[in-house]
């Protein structure tokens, strides 16, 4: 039963498998900003996170407001009042914040992406030739949401937290994975660690997204499907990949293949840390910003 239980989740969760059903434009547009904010700002920053997460994980980058910044979220469907009437796209994310940047010249465009936004900031820096563009992307899903490796290593935390919650209850299970993605999988191992992501888990209790079949296909599906082609030459000091040393979603190995094909190269990864950067390393969200004013 608990192996059943496991694989079922772990179909919903991490495949979002299942046949398509939603467009790829729903009947909002996903931007989220002050208009007011936008008009006088010379700076714009364009906020993507990730699969199941709301704009609520860069609260952090209000402080960039005092650099002269706007900022502007893109909001992923079913979640921050954006209808559950599409599936998300690559592509059409991309084009949606790059015709957005262009309603604005002369105005610096700023894109910072979590996991999933990794690859649409990455792709929306592409179609902003001429601009003066930049993109940064924290934990980025690498090729096909990181393939059979990731889904692996996702069956076994996924065994390990049903294990240490001692129950079948899927919100008890998916707290104690929750764990695992503050601090990765030695964050378990390490007794400092370990306390602080009991505190946090429990203190994010109720804010914990559990995604259901509809929202994990919406939210995943494209991705599966996605291959990030090289940048061009223009482009690739303009990218910067951050990740937490110890992700135990995408591997350091998987997002060195990412900054390959995106920018330099490098990764700048962060010792005891997991895929969770925005909520237990904020310090990254200063690294971006010194990277977005770097001359």
């Amino acid at each position: 039963m608990l192996l059943r239980f496991i694989l079922a989740f772990l179909v919903i969760t991490l495949t979002g498998c299942g046949a398509p059903t939603l467009p790829p434009r729903g009947a909002e547009s996903p931007l989220a900003y002050d208009r007011a904010e936008v008009a006088r700002a010379p700076r714009l920053a364009i906020l993507v996170p990730g699969a199941f997460a709301s704009v609520s994980i860069f609260a952090a980058a209000d402080r960039w407001r005092d650099a002269g910044y706007a900022l502007v979220y893109y909001r992923f469907p079913g979640l921050d009042g954006l209808p559950l009437d599409h599936a998300l796209r690559i592509e059409t994310a991309a084009d949606t914040i790059a015709e957005f940047a262009r309603e604005h010249p002369g105005k610096k465009i700023r894109l910072f992406g979590y996991s999933a936004g990794g690859p649409i900031v990455i792709e929306a820096a592409r179609r902003l030739e001429g601009y003066d563009v930049r993109a940064a992307a924290l934990a980025p899903s690498p090729d096909h949401a990181g393939g059979i490796r990731t889904t692996l290593r996702g069956t076994l935390d996924l065994l390990g937290a049903a294990r240490r919650a001692g129950t079948f209850d899927r919100d008890a299970v998916w707290e104690e994975y929750y764990r695992v993605l503050l601090f990765g999988r030695a964050g378990l191992a390490d007794p400092e660690l370990a306390e602080l992501s009991r505190r946090i888990a429990a203190e994010q209790r109720g804010k914990i997204l559990v995604p259901d079949r509809e929202m994990a296909r919406a939210h995943t599906r494209d991705l599966r499907q996605w291959r990030l082609e090289p940048v061009p030459d223009w482009l690739q000091p303009r990218v910067r990949i951050y990740l937490g040393r110890e992700d135990p979603i995408f591997s350091l190995d998987q997002t060195l293949a990412v900054a390959q094909k995106a920018g330099d190269g490098g990764v700048y990864a962060y010792p005891r840390q997991g895929h969770l950067m925005f909520l237990t390393g904020p310090r990254v969200f200063d690294d971006v910003l010194a990277f977005f004013e770097d001359p």
